[in-house]
């Protein structure tokens, strides 16, 4: 399937606050030169099985639709980084493969150290792999996002609950530097918390 050729679109300005705080927090508009880490978790996998490793599993059909549906979502909002960081493991490779179709050619690092990994050696990998980019995104695991994110802001939003990170949750952080390697732990300011079930079913993201 043919990758689409696209610029960084405008931020959608018709997602606003929907909700409660386990629905998604608002995308904020920010200046174009901040540095932004975009914490991606993988989308549904199907169930464990007995002859099959955690390492090897696969999405299920739900997840699969919805690991398009964030592609489609990243692409139309602004939130395309300049390098994407993905565990190695099957159900984060296919999370990658789904929503990458919908966004142009960015490189990809599969990194065996970020698979089920802390939120320290997640940062770690972030620093030594981007840290002269801009915009970076990890597509992962949890515990280890969920944490990394309440290490990396500053002062969560009131009606943002930013440890429940379910399957396909999307985190955008931006912080008050020109690159990855020059951000400060604690000095991030949450841009958007999207979670997959608040995304339209149809039309446009």
């Amino acid at each position: 399937m043919a990758r689409v050729q696209a610029v960084r679109p405008s931020v959608s300005a018709s997602l606003r606050l929907l909700g409660n705080t386990r629905h998604s927090c608002k995308i904020v508009d920010g200046d174009d030169q901040m540095a932004r880490i975009t914490l991606f978790r993988h989308a549904k996998a199907e169930t464990p099985a007995i002859q099959k490793s955690d390492f090897d599993r696969v999405l299920s059909n739900r997840g699969r639709r919805n690991a398009d549906r964030m592609g489609r979502f990243i692409a139309r909002n602004n939130l395309l980084p300049d390098m994407v960081i993905v565990s190695p493991a099957a159900r984060t490779r296919e999370t990658h493969e789904l929503a990458s179709v919908h966004w142009p050619d960015i490189p990809v690092i599969y990194r065996d150290s970020i698979y089920e990994a802390s939120a320290t050696n997640i940062l770690a990998a972030i620093e030594s792999l981007a840290g002269d980019a801009e915009r970076v995104m990890v597509i992962g695991h949890n515990p280890g996002l969920a944490v990394l994110l309440g290490n990396l802001v500053e002062t969560p939003p009131p009606d943002a609950d930013i440890f429940y990170f379910p399957t396909s949750c999307l985190a955008d952080i931006g912080f008050d530097a020109p690159t990855i390697g020059e951000i400060a732990p604690e000095s991030g300011r949450l841009m958007s918390l999207v979670r997959v079930r608040d995304l339209p079913d149809d039309g446009p993201l």
